[in-house]
């Protein structure tokens, strides 16, 4: 049976909960308290691990791929080569290309703290811009 994934994070999301910004966190249990699951797709993560800043905010990421209603979207041999059609769209920029193809292949919410770097190809409707700082 196929999971529903209702949102996919981009890495400036990803950072953003690695900051411990509440906004992501929020999200992620109303999300999950629907039975559904928020997507990391792993070049986007692998792009938040190198641009975190610290110990505690690498941990934080530690934490977020292995909470429940959470799930890492793989990057095999497949998704690679239907997700390098996006690559041009956001500038060879691999890790948002696989975040954005992500939330197209999956109908998803597309969250980022960077929305004025999302491509038109995901309908305006989709996008969910978080804060930059915390509340």
């Amino acid at each position: 049976m196929p999971i529903e994934i209702r949102a996919v994070l981009d890495a400036s999301a990803m950072l953003s909960y690695a900051r411990g910004h509440i906004h992501v966190g929020e999200l992620l249990v109303d999300i999950a308290d629907e039975g559904a699951y928020t997507g990391l797709p792993a070049a986007a993560l692998l792009d938040a691990y190198s641009r975190a800043a610290d110990a505690p905010a690498l941990a934080r990421l530690g934490v977020l791929a292995v909470l429940p209603g959470v799930v890492v979207l793989p990057l095999g041999s497949a998704e690679a080569a239907d997700a390098a059609a996006v690559v041009g769209l956001v500038k060879s920029d691999l890790g948002r290309a696989h975040a954005v193809w992500a939330a197209l292949n999956e109908g998803a919410y597309y969250v980022t703290t960077e929305p004025y770097l999302t491509p038109s190809v995901l309908p305006a409707d989709l996008v969910h811009a978080i804060p930059t700082d915390d509340a």
